[in-house]
């Protein structure tokens, strides 16, 4: 008897554990704060404007300013996320030389030429992208982070050619001969 009664216990016991599981179990959704969004998209050019960061081409160097993302706009909420960037623009111009190696002369503008038109990446303490220079070798990156970049090391790249500099020293850059050729865009 006492088989009886623990055996019937022990059925209603599972058999109300099991129907109440599969009762309760709540479909997963995500909470609104965790859920999905699509990248917002940044325009760069309009925030260099409204920071009065634009000069011009000539004008090389790293310069950067500190902003409040909220009190950006172009790209940027106004009421979510908000905290403090660093707004970035680095003027530089490729130049190379025709001669590989050291070398003991004075090199004079007629010894340079521009690395026109060239499709040049980069990376800024892993954010990257990609800036066609001018007919005169000149280029731009424009870029937004979280820290100063001020000391950061900068990569630049062309075709296979690659340097390494630090942000605010990228200026004029002569390059060795190999570069003088690498990933022409005509």
């Amino acid at each position: 008897m006492r088989w009886i009664i623990l055996s019937l216990t022990l059925i209603a016991l599972v058999g109300c554990s099991t129907t109440s599981s599969q009762k309760t179990k709540p479909k997963y959704e995500k909470p609104p704060s965790e859920a999905i969004t699509a990248p917002h998209s940044i325009d760069y050019e309009a925030l260099k404007n409204s920071l009065q960061m634009s000069r011009e081409r000539e004008q090389l160097g790293f310069s950067e300013k500190s902003f409040n993302t909220c009190d950006a706009g172009y790209g940027y909420s106004k009421s979510q996320n908000c905290h403090k960037e660093h707004f970035v623009v680095i003027h530089f111009r490729l130049l190379c030389r025709d001669s590989e190696g050291t070398i003991s002369t004075i090199l004079t503008e007629d010894d340079l030429q521009p690395l026109d038109r060239r499709t040049v990446r980069w990376t800024l303490q892993g954010v990257q992208g990609t800036v066609q220079t001018d007919s005169q070798g000149y280029g731009q990156i424009i870029t937004a982070a979280t820290n100063s970049q001020k000391s950061q090391r900068v990569k630049l790249a062309v075709g296979s050619e690659f340097l390494y500099m630090r942000a605010n020293e990228l200026q004029r850059i002569i390059t060795p001969r190999p570069w003088c050729d690498a990933d022409r865009n005509y």
